[in-house]
């Protein structure tokens, strides 16, 4: 489950730039808000909905059973109350009265939001053919690992409709995060006679998309996505949601010339604005374990023992030591990971002596044309120098730099085309499941190990917050263990906010940006 930023910052996000907007008036409220996105959201179906910008919008586009107020507490939101069971596994909902999906522009539907949406909703979530991202969250639904391991349909889950205003959950043992988890997209209705109405286009386009939250969709183009709602009381009530295109102007001069509200920001610069710090990245030492020499663990254990011994000169502000792969604040459940999970540093031993052992099947032939690949502008080429110079005096091998554009480093990472990386591993949907699943046989490392994957699958279908951090908790000791990566740094980032705008629900992890009760002046 997400971690909230400090349990969820009562304080304001935002970043664009308006100089994208240009002659586009589309979506723009008497208060509006803009936020800037890497990529124009594709996908506004919440049942699969993953991608940074897609997850936002659908947060703010839909509504759930509950919303997560500025304290990251439940609050009612599409449910006016609900009761718990005293032995926390049977959870009653009741709608609010006369709830109805609305379509594009606001216009009005006949489509009324029943209980038997929700029981809709999580039979998607766990449907082969939706492989959605947000099963694992709800492993504690009582038949869920039956339906992840293929034994039984989803119609078998712990959701049912007592009637049309009155939704029940049952779980498989209890989970004091259960609440928290239904603010997720996942968790939030959908009609199943609109969805087969869409021929498989469900939440591709403006047509096949309903609102069920505060906000309504009011304009989708190639420039953006606008969202309105009828605002009141200072209620910002216009989100727009527009692409990066690029500007010279630093952080803070792109809210001080008002061309946005708030701006994540990856710079130590000086700055007389309100900030928020936190760390969604780990900088590591990524082994293509495809590659031929670097498919021998041992070597991969002696460049990592020997990595340790470097000296790395950083920028102290904006980098610190990392703690594990997986990046402080995730949580499992109601579980801290990193505190409940520990160190999962190895103990490698001798980087000379696991060397020698691997030169007994590695060859000189199998070691030409190695280079460590380090994306241009992060401020790291020196360490990775130093990382060379201390391979060279430790083990006698050194390997050409090959420093390439962002995007080129992004692609080569993603296709594999690389031996040694200096790469940030970030955690972009707050779960320490995905994070260890990037690293898998198409993923970062190209890490192929059956027991590595069972682990995650087990860990999937677990009926505990505490069997499952434990289960990825052993995942994470076996990916380091094997060297498939090394972790070497926190990224430290802020949040630089303007004045005058409160209440906003900002979660870097999720990503979270929930405008609900935000208020603009």
């Amino acid at each position: 489950m997400k971690h909230i930023l400090q349990r969820i910052l009562a304080a304001a996000l935002a970043a664009g730039c308006l100089l994208a907007l240009a002659g586009c008036t589309a979506g723009s409220g008497v208060n509006s808000f803009t936020w800037f996105v890497e990529e124009i959201p594709a996908n506004l179906d919440p049942q699969v909905a993953s991608a940074p910008e897609d997850v936002i919008a659908c947060t703010n586009l839909c509504g759930g059973l509950v919303r997560l107020d500025a304290d990251g507490q439940p609050q009612p939101d599409l449910a006016e109350s609900w009761t718990v069971s005293s032995d926390g596994l049977r959870y009653a909902f009741t709608l609010r009265p006369d709830l109805f999906y609305r379509a594009s522009r606001g216009d009005a539907t006949d489509y009324a939001i029943t209980a038997e949406d929700f029981v809709y909703a999580f039979q998607r979530v766990f449907s082969p053919e939706t492989a959605s991202p947000y099963a694992v969250e709800f492993a504690a639904l009582a038949g869920a690992g039956a339906v992840l391991a293929g034994l039984s349909g989803p119609e078998s889950l712990g959701v049912r409709a007592v009637d049309e205003r009155t939704v029940e959950f049952t779980l498989a043992e209890p989970d004091d995060s259960f609440l928290t988890k239904l603010a997720l997209p996942g968790a939030m209705p959908c009609d199943e006679a609109f969805f087969e109405s869409t021929g498989g286009s469900y939440g591709l386009t403006t047509d096949t998309t309903l609102s069920s939250g505060s906000f309504y969709l009011y304009n989708w183009t190639s420039g953006g996505l606008f969202l309105r709602r009828e605002g009141s009381d200072g209620l910002v009530d216009s989100l727009r949601l527009v692409q990066n295109t690029g500007s010279a102007q630093t952080a803070e001069e792109l809210i001080l010339n008002e061309r946005c509200t708030a701006v994540l920001d990856e710079t130590d610069a000086a700055t007389s604005l309100r900030s928020v710090s936190y760390s969604d990245t780990t900088w590591c030492l990524l082994f293509n374990t495809e590659q031929p020499a670097l498919r021998n663990v041992l070597l991969r254990q002696a460049l990592a023992s020997a990595a340790r011994l470097a000296v790395l000169p950083v920028n102290e502000a904006l980098y610190a030591p990392a703690s594990g792969l997986v990046p402080e604040g995730l949580t499992v459940g109601s579980l801290d990971y990193r505190e409940t999970a520990g160190d999962p540093s190895p103990a490698l031993g001798s980087a000379y002596a696991l060397y020698r052992s691997a030169r007994e099947t590695v060859t000189s032939a199998d070691l030409m044309g190695i280079t460590l690949l380090v994306p241009a502008g992060a401020g790291l080429t020196e360490a990775a120098s130093s990382l060379n110079s201390v391979w060279q005096r430790e083990l006698s091998l050194f390997f050409s730099l090959e420093e390439v554009d962002e995007e080129t480093f992004a692609e080569r990472i993603a296709g594999g085309d690389y031996a040694i990386a200096l790469a940030p591993v970030e955690c972009t949907d707050g779960s320490v499941y995905s994070l260890l699943r990037s690293f898998g046989p198409e993923g970062l490392a190209r890490y192929d190990d059956t027991g590595y994957e069972t682990l995650l699958a087990q860990s999937a279908a677990a009926p505990s917050s505490e069997v499952r951090c434990a289960l990825l908790a052993q995942a994470e000791r076996q990916l380091l263990e094997s060297c498939a990566a090394v972790p070497l740094f926190a990224q430290q980032k802020r949040l630089l906010i303007a004045d005058g705008v409160e209440g906003l629900v900002f979660d870097p992890y999720g990503p979270v940006l929930d405008l609900t009760w935000t208020t603009k002046e």
